[in-house]
Protein backbone atom coordinates (compact mmCIF):
# COMPACT_ATOMS: atom_id res chain seq x y z
CA UNK A 1 0.00 0.00 0.00
CA UNK A 2 1.54 3.38 -0.88
CA UNK A 3 0.98 6.89 0.78
CA UNK A 4 -1.34 7.87 -2.33
CA UNK A 5 -3.61 5.18 -1.12
CA UNK A 6 -3.59 5.67 2.63
CA UNK A 7 -4.70 9.54 1.77
CA UNK A 8 -7.38 8.31 -0.27
CA UNK A 9 -8.46 6.11 2.43
CA UNK A 10 -8.60 8.87 5.06
CA UNK A 11 -9.81 11.69 2.72
CA UNK A 12 -6.52 13.75 3.44
CA UNK A 13 -5.20 16.04 0.24
CA UNK A 14 -2.20 15.51 -1.02
CA UNK A 15 0.37 17.83 -0.28
CA UNK A 16 1.25 20.92 -2.17
CA UNK A 17 5.08 20.76 -1.78
CA UNK A 18 7.33 17.65 -2.79
CA UNK A 19 8.45 15.70 0.36
CA UNK A 20 12.49 16.11 -0.36
CA UNK A 21 14.55 13.27 0.68
CA UNK A 22 17.21 12.92 2.65
CA UNK A 23 20.33 12.94 0.72
CA UNK A 24 22.32 9.52 1.01
CA UNK A 25 25.87 9.97 2.41
CA UNK A 26 28.32 9.79 0.14
CA UNK A 27 30.40 6.62 0.48
CA UNK A 28 33.72 6.81 -0.52
CA UNK A 29 35.08 4.26 -3.03
CA UNK A 30 37.53 1.75 -1.44
CA UNK A 31 40.90 2.37 -3.28
CA UNK A 32 42.82 -0.05 -5.36
CA UNK A 33 45.82 -1.87 -3.56
CA UNK A 34 43.25 -2.27 0.03
CA UNK A 35 42.03 -5.21 0.33
CA UNK A 36 38.00 -4.79 1.87
CA UNK A 37 38.25 -6.48 5.21
CA UNK A 38 41.19 -3.85 5.95
CA UNK A 39 39.26 -0.87 4.56
CA UNK A 40 36.55 -1.75 6.90
CA UNK A 41 39.13 -1.91 9.67
CA UNK A 42 40.91 1.34 8.73
CA UNK A 43 37.34 2.87 8.31
CA UNK A 44 38.32 4.39 5.24
CA UNK A 45 41.51 5.33 3.48
CA UNK A 46 45.06 6.83 5.74
CA UNK A 47 44.45 11.02 5.07
CA UNK A 48 48.06 11.41 3.41
CA UNK A 49 48.59 14.21 6.16
CA UNK A 50 47.78 14.37 9.70
CA UNK A 51 48.56 17.80 10.80
CA UNK A 52 48.28 20.53 8.65
CA UNK A 53 51.57 22.26 8.31
CA UNK A 54 51.20 26.25 9.50
CA UNK A 55 53.50 28.67 9.09
CA UNK A 56 54.75 32.01 11.18
CA UNK A 57 53.83 34.66 9.00
CA UNK A 58 57.40 37.21 9.53
CA UNK A 59 56.50 40.15 12.22
CA UNK A 60 56.24 43.17 10.72
CA UNK A 61 55.99 45.97 11.90
CA UNK A 62 56.56 49.74 10.84
CA UNK A 63 57.32 50.98 14.68
CA UNK A 64 60.50 52.63 15.00
CA UNK A 65 63.38 51.03 17.23
CA UNK A 66 63.72 52.63 20.65
CA UNK A 67 67.25 54.04 20.70
CA UNK A 68 69.13 53.25 23.73
CA UNK A 69 72.71 55.48 24.72
CA UNK A 70 75.58 54.20 27.22
CA UNK A 71 74.85 56.63 29.88
CA UNK A 72 77.58 57.14 32.94
CA UNK A 73 76.05 57.03 36.78
CA UNK A 74 77.07 57.28 40.37
CA UNK A 75 76.23 54.63 42.99
CA UNK A 76 75.39 56.66 46.10
CA UNK A 77 76.50 53.60 48.28
CA UNK A 78 80.18 54.50 47.66
CA UNK A 79 82.15 56.95 49.03
CA UNK A 80 85.05 56.57 46.62
CA UNK A 81 82.96 58.56 43.47
CA UNK A 82 83.61 55.79 41.20
CA UNK A 83 82.06 56.32 37.90
CA UNK A 84 80.74 53.53 36.13
CA UNK A 85 78.19 53.09 32.80
CA UNK A 86 75.26 50.95 31.97
CA UNK A 87 73.04 51.22 29.20
CA UNK A 88 69.66 53.19 29.45
CA UNK A 89 66.79 54.25 26.86
CA UNK A 90 67.32 57.80 25.19
CA UNK A 91 64.05 58.90 26.84
CA UNK A 92 64.99 58.04 29.99
CA UNK A 93 68.85 59.55 29.51
CA UNK A 94 67.80 62.83 31.50
CA UNK A 95 67.26 60.60 34.91
CA UNK A 96 70.27 61.20 37.00
CA UNK A 97 69.39 58.95 39.59
CA UNK A 98 70.56 55.27 39.86
CA UNK A 99 67.69 52.86 40.25
CA UNK A 100 68.79 50.13 42.50
CA UNK A 101 69.86 53.09 44.83
CA UNK A 102 67.07 52.32 46.79
CA UNK A 103 68.24 48.71 47.90
CA UNK A 104 70.93 50.61 49.46
CA UNK A 105 68.98 51.48 52.24
CA UNK A 106 70.49 50.31 55.90
CA UNK A 107 68.91 49.01 58.93
CA UNK A 108 68.40 52.12 61.31
CA UNK A 109 69.70 50.74 64.66
CA UNK A 110 70.00 52.55 68.03
CA UNK A 111 72.98 54.08 69.53
CA UNK A 112 73.86 54.60 73.12
CA UNK A 113 76.05 57.42 74.85
CA UNK A 114 79.08 56.90 77.37
CA UNK A 115 76.25 57.81 80.38
CA UNK A 116 74.19 54.71 78.97
CA UNK A 117 76.57 52.66 79.19
CA UNK A 118 78.34 53.40 82.13
CA UNK A 119 74.97 53.08 83.54
CA UNK A 120 73.24 49.78 82.53
CA UNK A 121 75.36 48.38 79.69
CA UNK A 122 78.63 47.52 80.59
CA UNK A 123 79.85 43.94 81.19
CA UNK A 124 83.03 42.26 82.29
CA UNK A 125 83.28 40.04 78.96
CA UNK A 126 83.06 43.20 76.85
CA UNK A 127 84.76 46.40 76.94
CA UNK A 128 82.85 49.49 75.45
CA UNK A 129 85.84 49.65 72.44
CA UNK A 130 84.40 45.91 71.42
CA UNK A 131 80.53 47.11 71.80
CA UNK A 132 81.07 49.89 69.36
CA UNK A 133 82.78 47.48 66.84
CA UNK A 134 80.39 44.98 67.22
CA UNK A 135 77.68 47.40 66.59
CA UNK A 136 79.64 48.84 63.80
CA UNK A 137 79.48 45.38 62.18
CA UNK A 138 75.98 44.89 63.13
CA UNK A 139 75.30 48.35 61.05
CA UNK A 140 77.58 47.82 58.13
CA UNK A 141 75.87 43.71 57.63
CA UNK A 142 72.91 45.09 58.07
CA UNK A 143 72.59 42.72 61.38
CA UNK A 144 73.53 39.35 58.93
CA UNK A 145 75.06 37.20 61.52
CA UNK A 146 76.82 34.64 59.89
CA UNK A 147 79.29 37.95 57.74
CA UNK A 148 79.38 39.19 61.10
CA UNK A 149 80.55 36.38 62.62
CA UNK A 150 83.10 35.63 59.72
CA UNK A 151 84.49 39.13 59.68
CA UNK A 152 84.47 39.86 63.38
CA UNK A 153 88.44 40.38 64.52
CA UNK A 154 89.09 42.01 67.37
CA UNK A 155 92.72 41.86 69.22
CA UNK A 156 92.26 38.03 67.97
CA UNK A 157 89.39 37.22 70.46
CA UNK A 158 87.29 34.10 69.72
CA UNK A 159 83.86 35.19 69.33
CA UNK A 160 80.97 32.93 68.41
CA UNK A 161 77.67 33.71 67.19
CA UNK A 162 75.65 33.20 70.23
CA UNK A 163 77.99 35.58 71.95
CA UNK A 164 77.67 38.22 69.16
CA UNK A 165 73.93 37.78 69.23
CA UNK A 166 73.46 37.47 72.93
CA UNK A 167 75.39 40.74 73.61
CA UNK A 168 73.81 42.58 70.50
CA UNK A 169 70.34 41.48 71.71
CA UNK A 170 70.64 42.33 75.35
CA UNK A 171 72.31 45.81 74.81
CA UNK A 172 69.36 46.74 72.67
CA UNK A 173 66.77 45.48 75.02
CA UNK A 174 67.86 47.46 78.06
CA UNK A 175 67.65 50.56 75.73
CA UNK A 176 64.58 50.00 74.63
CA UNK A 177 63.32 49.13 78.30
CA UNK A 178 65.27 52.83 79.03
CA UNK A 179 62.85 55.25 77.24
CA UNK A 180 65.18 55.01 73.61
CA UNK A 181 63.73 53.76 70.55
CA UNK A 182 60.18 55.29 69.20
CA UNK A 183 57.81 53.89 71.36
CA UNK A 184 56.95 56.06 74.33
CA UNK A 185 54.07 53.84 76.34
CA UNK A 186 55.00 51.20 78.77
CA UNK A 187 53.60 48.65 77.22
CA UNK A 188 54.93 49.55 74.17
CA UNK A 189 58.26 49.02 75.40
CA UNK A 190 57.59 45.56 77.03
CA UNK A 191 55.90 44.68 73.54
CA UNK A 192 59.13 45.84 71.37
CA UNK A 193 61.81 44.68 73.64
CA UNK A 194 60.07 40.77 73.79
CA UNK A 195 60.52 40.53 70.21
CA UNK A 196 64.34 40.87 70.91
CA UNK A 197 64.40 38.38 73.23
CA UNK A 198 67.26 35.76 72.80
CA UNK A 199 68.43 32.75 75.19
CA UNK A 200 72.17 31.69 73.96
CA UNK A 201 71.85 28.04 76.18
CA UNK A 202 68.77 27.05 74.07
CA UNK A 203 70.15 28.50 70.67
CA UNK A 204 73.87 26.59 71.27
CA UNK A 205 71.25 22.97 72.46
CA UNK A 206 69.24 23.70 69.01
CA UNK A 207 72.28 23.68 66.69
CA UNK A 208 73.56 20.96 68.80
CA UNK A 209 70.39 19.24 67.84
CA UNK A 210 70.65 19.60 64.37
CA UNK A 211 74.19 18.99 64.27
CA UNK A 212 72.79 15.72 65.23
CA UNK A 213 70.02 14.92 62.87
CA UNK A 214 72.31 16.06 60.04
CA UNK A 215 75.24 13.44 60.96
CA UNK A 216 72.67 10.91 61.54
CA UNK A 217 73.93 7.21 59.69
CA UNK A 218 72.09 5.93 56.98
CA UNK A 219 70.56 2.81 59.52
CA UNK A 220 69.31 5.29 62.18
CA UNK A 221 67.45 7.05 59.37
CA UNK A 222 66.08 3.94 58.23
CA UNK A 223 64.63 2.69 61.32
CA UNK A 224 63.28 6.25 62.49
CA UNK A 225 61.22 5.92 59.14
CA UNK A 226 60.08 2.34 60.20
CA UNK A 227 59.52 3.75 63.47
CA UNK A 228 57.21 6.50 62.08
CA UNK A 229 55.41 4.24 59.54
CA UNK A 230 54.76 1.35 62.70
CA UNK A 231 53.69 4.41 65.14
CA UNK A 232 51.22 5.92 62.60
CA UNK A 233 49.99 1.88 61.90
CA UNK A 234 49.16 1.84 65.70
CA UNK A 235 47.56 4.90 65.42
CA UNK A 236 45.13 4.15 62.64
CA UNK A 237 44.91 0.37 64.88
CA UNK A 238 44.77 1.26 68.13
CA UNK A 239 40.64 0.86 68.67
CA UNK A 240 40.97 -2.82 66.63
CA UNK A 241 44.00 -3.50 68.82
CA UNK A 242 41.89 -2.61 72.01
CA UNK A 243 39.39 -4.81 70.96
CA UNK A 244 41.74 -7.67 70.29
CA UNK A 245 43.21 -7.49 73.76
CA UNK A 246 39.94 -7.05 75.63
CA UNK A 247 38.48 -10.33 73.74
CA UNK A 248 41.82 -12.30 74.16
CA UNK A 249 41.78 -11.26 78.25
CA UNK A 250 38.40 -12.01 78.54
CA UNK A 251 39.33 -16.06 76.31
CA UNK A 252 41.77 -16.66 79.27
CA UNK A 253 39.82 -15.43 82.27
CA UNK A 254 37.23 -18.16 80.87
CA UNK A 255 39.75 -20.64 80.69
CA UNK A 256 40.84 -19.89 84.44
CA UNK A 257 37.41 -19.93 85.45
CA UNK A 258 36.51 -23.55 83.80
CA UNK A 259 39.28 -24.73 85.28
CA UNK A 260 38.31 -23.91 89.16
CA UNK A 261 36.02 -26.74 90.51
CA UNK A 262 32.34 -26.26 90.66
CA UNK A 263 32.23 -27.16 94.72
CA UNK A 264 33.42 -23.94 96.37
CA UNK A 265 33.50 -25.10 100.00
CA UNK A 266 36.84 -27.23 98.66
CA UNK A 267 40.40 -26.46 99.53
CA UNK A 268 41.12 -25.93 96.22
CA UNK A 269 38.61 -23.38 95.34
CA UNK A 270 39.03 -21.52 98.12
CA UNK A 271 42.63 -20.93 97.16
CA UNK A 272 41.62 -19.43 93.23
CA UNK A 273 38.90 -17.51 94.97
CA UNK A 274 41.20 -15.97 96.93
CA UNK A 275 44.05 -15.88 94.21
CA UNK A 276 41.74 -14.30 91.43
CA UNK A 277 39.43 -11.77 93.83
CA UNK A 278 42.64 -10.03 95.23
CA UNK A 279 43.33 -6.88 93.34
CA UNK A 280 45.56 -7.01 90.90
CA UNK A 281 45.26 -10.17 89.51
CA UNK A 282 44.38 -11.60 86.24
CA UNK A 283 41.33 -13.55 86.71
CA UNK A 284 37.69 -12.32 86.93
CA UNK A 285 37.73 -11.00 90.73
CA UNK A 286 33.57 -11.86 91.06
CA UNK A 287 33.10 -14.78 89.57
CA UNK A 288 33.69 -17.58 92.85
CA UNK A 289 32.88 -14.79 95.11
CA UNK A 290 29.06 -14.53 93.39
CA UNK A 291 29.04 -18.28 93.53
CA UNK A 292 30.17 -18.07 97.43
CA UNK A 293 27.47 -15.61 98.29
CA UNK A 294 24.71 -16.89 96.40
CA UNK A 295 24.85 -20.64 98.62
CA UNK A 296 25.42 -18.73 101.94
CA UNK A 297 21.95 -17.03 100.90
CA UNK A 298 20.36 -20.40 100.52
CA UNK A 299 21.63 -21.68 103.35
CA UNK A 300 20.53 -18.73 105.49
CA UNK A 301 16.60 -18.91 103.53
CA UNK A 302 17.22 -22.57 104.63
CA UNK A 303 17.77 -21.44 108.28
CA UNK A 304 15.15 -19.39 108.53
CA UNK A 305 12.54 -21.86 107.33
CA UNK A 306 13.62 -24.17 109.77
CA UNK A 307 12.94 -21.57 112.50
CA UNK A 308 9.53 -21.67 111.04
CA UNK A 309 9.11 -25.37 111.78
CA UNK A 310 9.12 -25.98 108.54
CA UNK A 311 9.51 -29.85 107.55
CA UNK A 312 11.98 -29.94 105.08
CA UNK A 313 13.24 -33.49 103.78
CA UNK A 314 17.25 -34.18 103.74
CA UNK A 315 17.74 -33.58 100.39
CA UNK A 316 16.77 -30.06 100.60
CA UNK A 317 19.22 -29.68 103.50
CA UNK A 318 22.02 -29.66 100.48
CA UNK A 319 23.22 -26.50 98.96
CA UNK A 320 21.42 -27.68 95.56
CA UNK A 321 24.22 -26.94 92.40
CA UNK A 322 22.77 -26.82 88.68
CA UNK A 323 23.67 -29.71 86.93
CA UNK A 324 26.65 -29.46 84.77
CA UNK A 325 25.65 -28.73 81.04
CA UNK A 326 26.12 -31.55 78.70
CA UNK A 327 28.24 -31.05 75.20
CA UNK A 328 25.73 -32.65 73.06
CA UNK A 329 27.82 -33.47 69.78
CA UNK A 330 26.24 -34.32 66.32
CA UNK A 331 26.73 -38.19 65.45
CA UNK A 332 28.62 -39.02 62.57
CA UNK A 333 26.95 -42.11 60.73
CA UNK A 334 29.17 -45.09 59.96
CA UNK A 335 32.51 -46.10 61.49
CA UNK A 336 34.93 -43.11 61.99
CA UNK A 337 38.18 -42.40 63.51
CA UNK A 338 38.23 -40.56 66.84
CA UNK A 339 41.07 -38.10 65.81
CA UNK A 340 38.91 -36.89 62.80
CA UNK A 341 36.94 -35.36 65.75
CA UNK A 342 39.63 -33.34 66.46
CA UNK A 343 39.67 -29.25 65.97
CA UNK A 344 41.08 -28.40 62.75
CA UNK A 345 43.96 -25.53 62.79
CA UNK A 346 43.76 -22.67 60.43
CA UNK A 347 46.00 -23.12 57.62
CA UNK A 348 48.27 -19.87 58.36
CA UNK A 349 48.94 -21.73 62.16
CA UNK A 350 49.36 -24.86 60.78
CA UNK A 351 53.15 -25.07 60.71
CA UNK A 352 53.62 -22.79 63.23
CA UNK A 353 51.87 -25.53 65.08
CA UNK A 354 53.39 -28.36 63.56
CA UNK A 355 57.05 -27.11 64.59
CA UNK A 356 55.74 -26.38 68.23
CA UNK A 357 54.65 -29.89 68.55
CA UNK A 358 58.08 -31.09 66.90
CA UNK A 359 60.00 -29.29 69.78
CA UNK A 360 57.83 -30.97 72.47
CA UNK A 361 58.46 -34.40 70.71
CA UNK A 362 54.67 -35.21 69.83
CA UNK A 363 53.69 -35.72 66.70
CA UNK A 364 50.93 -33.75 64.40
CA UNK A 365 47.92 -36.50 65.60
CA UNK A 366 48.01 -38.61 68.46
CA UNK A 367 49.31 -42.21 67.91
CA UNK A 368 46.53 -43.93 70.20
CA UNK A 369 43.60 -41.19 69.82
CA UNK A 370 41.94 -42.58 72.78
CA UNK A 371 38.83 -39.83 74.43
CA UNK A 372 41.29 -38.87 77.01
CA UNK A 373 44.24 -38.14 74.94
CA UNK A 374 41.99 -36.57 72.05
CA UNK A 375 40.76 -34.50 75.03
CA UNK A 376 43.90 -33.54 76.19
CA UNK A 377 45.61 -32.81 72.70
CA UNK A 378 42.78 -30.68 71.71
CA UNK A 379 43.40 -28.91 75.33
CA UNK A 380 47.07 -28.48 74.29
CA UNK A 381 46.20 -27.41 70.66
CA UNK A 382 43.96 -24.50 72.78
CA UNK A 383 47.22 -23.76 74.82
CA UNK A 384 49.25 -23.57 72.09
CA UNK A 385 47.06 -21.14 69.85
CA UNK A 386 46.89 -18.50 72.82
CA UNK A 387 50.18 -18.85 73.36
CA UNK A 388 51.07 -17.08 69.89
CA UNK A 389 48.40 -14.98 70.56
CA UNK A 390 50.05 -13.76 73.54
CA UNK A 391 53.31 -13.58 71.81
CA UNK A 392 51.61 -11.76 68.81
CA UNK A 393 50.10 -8.61 71.81
CA UNK A 394 53.84 -8.85 73.80
CA UNK A 395 55.21 -8.25 70.35
CA UNK A 396 53.04 -5.07 69.67
CA UNK A 397 53.24 -4.04 73.03
CA UNK A 398 56.50 -3.50 73.05
CA UNK A 399 56.60 -2.10 69.83
CA UNK A 400 54.21 0.49 71.14
CA UNK A 401 56.53 0.67 74.17
CA UNK A 402 59.77 1.39 71.90
CA UNK A 403 57.91 3.92 69.76
CA UNK A 404 56.62 6.17 72.76
CA UNK A 405 60.37 5.86 74.27
CA UNK A 406 61.70 6.98 70.97
CA UNK A 407 59.40 9.94 71.16
CA UNK A 408 60.86 10.79 74.46
CA UNK A 409 57.52 10.18 76.42
CA UNK A 410 58.08 9.47 80.33
CA UNK A 411 55.61 7.53 82.47
CA UNK A 412 55.39 4.97 79.87
CA UNK A 413 53.50 1.90 81.53
CA UNK A 414 52.43 -1.23 79.77
CA UNK A 415 51.03 -4.36 80.02
CA UNK A 416 54.21 -6.48 78.99
CA UNK A 417 54.47 -7.72 82.56
CA UNK A 418 50.74 -9.11 82.82
CA UNK A 419 50.95 -10.74 79.56
CA UNK A 420 54.24 -12.33 80.68
CA UNK A 421 52.19 -13.53 83.98
CA UNK A 422 49.48 -14.57 81.62
CA UNK A 423 51.93 -17.04 79.33
CA UNK A 424 53.46 -18.38 82.86
CA UNK A 425 49.84 -19.11 84.58
CA UNK A 426 48.75 -20.81 81.43
CA UNK A 427 51.97 -23.22 81.53
CA UNK A 428 51.94 -23.83 84.20
CA UNK A 429 48.37 -25.21 84.76
CA UNK A 430 48.95 -27.27 81.72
Amino acid sequence: MSSSDIRDILQISPPKEPIQKKPKPATEKRPEGISRELYQLIGGAPPVAFVKPTFKSKFQTNKRATPWIHQEFINPARNDGLVLKHWVKQSEADNQGYEFAKFNKTIDILQYTDEDYEKYLTDNDWSKEETDYLFELCKKYDLRFPVIEDRYNYENKQRTMEDLKDRFYSIYRKLILNGKGPTTGDYDRQVLAQQYAFDKSKEIERKNALIMLFNRKKEQVEEEEALLVEAKRIELNESKLAKERESLLNSLQLEQIQQIPSTPNTPLSANHANNFSSPGSIGITGGTASSISSDMKKKRKLQEEMKKGRKLSSATMDVVEPPPEIKREKLTPGVYVRSQKLPIVKPAMQQKMIKTLEELGIGPRPIMPTAIICQKFEHLQNSILNMFELKKLVDKTEMEHKVKLQKGGAGITTNTGRVNAIILFIYTNN
